[in-house]
């Protein structure tokens, strides 16, 4: 084996101290290289793995048990949904139908060597990187299909097995009718596994097998490229209608004529329509997410990707959902406004949710009750009088329910409770619920503590049963659904169908007459209209959409764009124009014209310009650009001064002279500040460090014309001859 394969385990180690948490890549557990031998790497493995598993969980999960509970352990836990349960079950797949549970005494568990290769498989992986939950099961689909065809044929060790036993996982994976996008994930997990095994020198023969299911439409596949009417219908499925955005402005435009209730998912649905975050990346927003509105108007201004002007620039701070890492978003500079009072709104709003929060978990105590002492009793009815409960029978249910005992010597019809028990009934019960995030949110150098998320609701406060008003907790999935989506069921005490209705159903404003019917809309249909006006607009490249949007890559972009794909309209754009500037022989010049009144692009001054020179010079505040009238003007010709061979600039002019000067004073500032974000971690600092730089030098290159001897005041010196083609790229 090469040391090319040599495994490399890096995990950060429990209760270590701050400067150990500086470090990112956390320490080296174990490093070998495998050998030729597959039992003894086999072993290896598991005895490695069995020592990571104590570490990462910390001795709370037990190597042996087929259940393993990672709340609280796994980095990427879904904000939404806190309080579920996060078991990972190492069991034979069950043979029920969809949606449809086991019984857990029906369990049946995987049988050695191959259970403890699947254990080994997720405790490398969290080691390694942040994996959720939901990751951690797809994988384990995949291993039961997998374990089930190897047992078929006849197949004992995992160091036997073969390609042609991952081609059977996947057939029977499609014989059980997953869908197109299920089996796509679940072939992806088959060749992760596939490539895991190479790694580790764990198989006999090699196995160099390939997911063979293509990407469904819903990863940007078949359905987003075509035109055809199903396709067209497709995509607009994607996008809210125009009866969801109106409707949710006149909500935020009769803001203070609302329920309560429905204030902060106002506020929710405003932020998604600007920023287009995840679900799970709204809800990880805190107290500190956007400076104050003081320490933002002490900024100094930078220069605006989008639209090429030099303004203040707010940047909110969010997990990002699929990396799970710090990561911050540039607001657009007209929606600047609309974010800092959607988030003073909220913070506001979840005031009195962060003190009960942060009360419970500080001091055990809950602030109902903080006005009586710890050892006085409170009879039933004065409890239910604070509870508001509509009866003493309920008020000693619930208290009952959350572990909270009359105090000795009470009797039926005179029952006492001792304060100091309520408040450590619910205090536990409290921490119980939310045991993946008491720890705070976030990792490394930033963990926001519970308290400090703005988001924070109390359980049931979307329901009529809700009086406690005691476990703050995230907004949950469920109470964004109802908000947009309303939900059909069967009341418990008449039995009768009942509706809870959506907030379009809900509500009537002046600005909405002539919507007939109450929309619906998805959250995550914001982030894909956002992502088709960046993608048509032209004017970003496919890595900024995909920071903007806190991806991993660009792989995801198609899959958002849901109008005619960018490379079609290009081939469309380049063979027009090569009609029109470059006619063939067979083409006249009154056929070239018709075709410039067919396809528009370019205004008839403009393009009488270019036809005449092919290229235009215009004069700037920097100095002059020679520029192609096709391609969209660059933002303050911004990009004339990153190395553009069209760049020239008159020596001696002063108005140059002095916004050059300007520039750069504003360019080093900016990198000192991305400097600062580097070194905090957040993802694409460096990157920006680096453009800031290149403005900077480029800023010294024109000015550096001004003591050279060589030019003469009111010479037009280009400034980099040898440079790039800026105005093409």
């Amino acid at each position: 084996m090469s040391k090319s394969n040599a495994l490399q385990l890096q995990v950060l180690l429990p209760n270590q101290d701050a400067q150990e948490h500086d470090n990112p890549l956390g320490k080296i557990v174990q490093l070998w290289t495998p050998t030729t031998n597959c039992e003894q790497n086999f072993a290896l493995l598991v005895k490695v793995s069995q020592k990571l598993c104590k570490l990462i969980f910390r001795d709370k999960v037990d190597w042996q048990s087929h259940i393993w509970d990672l709340r609280g352990f796994e980095s990427t836990v879904s904000l939404r949904s806190t309080t579920q349960k996060s078991n990972v079950l190492f069991t034979q797949r069950s043979g029920l139908k969809k949606r449809h549970k086991q019984k857990k005494g029906d369990e049946t568990p995987f049988t050695e060597p191959f259970s403890s290769f699947a254990k080994a498989l997720i405790v490398t992986a969290h080691a390694n990187k942040p994996i959720s939950h939901n990751a951690h099961m797809v994988a384990m689909r995949a291993l039961r299909y997998l374990y089930e065809v190897a047992e078929l044929n006849g197949c004992r060790h995992v160091i036997d097995l073969t390609p042609g036993l991952f081609d059977e996982a996947l057939k029977l994976a499609m014989a059980q009718g997953e869908e197109a996008t299920t089996l796509y994930t679940t072939g992806e997990k088959l060749s992760y596994i596939s490539d895991r095994m190479q790694q580790l020198g764990l198989s006999v023969m090699p196995i160099n097998w390939e997911n063979p299911i293509p990407r469904d439409f819903k990863h940007g596949g078949r359905l987003q490229s075509g035109n055809a009417p199903e396709h067209v219908k497709h995509r607009a499925e994607k996008l809210p209608k125009s009866a969801v955005l109106v409707f949710i402005s006149a909500l935020w435009f009769h803001y203070d004529e609302l329920e309560e209730r429905d204030k902060a998912l106002t506020c929710m649905a405003v932020i998604l329509m600007a920023c287009g975050f995840r679900m799970d990346e709204f809800v990880s927003l805190d107290l500190n997410c956007v400076p104050s509105r003081e320490e933002f108007m002490a900024y100094e201004p930078e220069l605006d990707p989008q639209s090429g002007r030099f303004c203040r620039i707010l940047k909110i701070r969010v997990l990002a959902r699929k990396r799970y890492v710090w990561d911050s978003k540039i607001v657009p500079p007209s929606m600047t406004d609309l974010i800092f009072t959607a988030i003073d709104r909220l913070k506001m709003l979840s005031e009195e949710h962060r003190t009960v929060c942060r009360t419970l978990l500080e001091q055990g105590k809950w602030t109902k009750f903080m006005q009586f002492d710890d050892e006085q009793l409170l009879t039933s009815r004065q409890i239910m009088d604070v509870f508001g409960a509509s009866s003493i029978s309920n008020t000693i249910t619930t208290l009952k329910r959350y572990g909270v005992m009359p105090a000795p010597g009470s009797k039926r019809k005179s029952t006492f409770f001792r304060v100091a028990d309520i408040h450590k009934g619910f205090s536990d019960a409290y921490k119980e619920r939310i045991h993946a995030i008491l720890d705070g949110v976030g990792m490394g150098r930033i963990k926001v503590p519970v308290w400090d998320l703005i988001t924070l609701r109390f359980k049931d406060q979307y329901t009529p049963k809700e009086m406690l008003n005691v476990f703050a907790e995230p907004l949950t999935g469920t109470q964004i659904q109802d908000f947009f989506k309303g939900r059909d069921y069967v009341s418990r005490v008449s039995k009768d169908e009942a509706r809870m209705k959506n907030v379009f159903e809900r509500y009537s404003f002046p600005e909405l007459e002539g919507f007939e019917d109450a929309p619906e809309v998805r959250t995550h249909q914001f982030r894909h209209l956002l992502n088709t006006i960046m993608q048509e607009s032209d004017m970003f490249s496919q890595e900024d959409i995909a920071k903007n949007f806190l991806r991993a890559g660009t792989r995801d972009n198609k899959a958002y764009n849901h109008r005619l794909q960018p490379e079609a309209a290009r081939n469309v754009m380049h063979n027009v124009q090569k009609a029109i500037f470059q006619p063939r022989a067979d083409v006249s010049v009154e056929q070239a014209a018709t075709l410039a009144r067919q396809f528009p692009l370019l205004t008839p001054d403009e393009l009488t310009q270019d036809l005449e020179s092919l290229g235009s010079s215009h004069l700037m505040d920097i100095g002059r650009c020679r520029h192609d009238y096709v391609q969209g003007p660059c933002g303050l010709h911004y990009a004339c001064l990153h190395n553009c061979k069209h760049y020239r600039r008159t020596k001696g002019d002063p108005s140059e002279i002095a916004r050059l000067t300007e520039r750069k004073k504003i360019a080093q500032v900016q990198m000192e500040r991305a400097l600062e974000d580097a070194e905090d971690g957040f993802t694409g600092a460096n990157e920006w460090y680096r453009h800031h730089k290149e403005l900077v030098d480029g800023c010294n290159t024109a000015l550096a014309i001004e003591k050279d001897s060589s030019y003469a005041p009111g010479d037009i010196v280009q400034i980099f001859p040898n440079g790039r083609d800026s105005c093409e790229v």
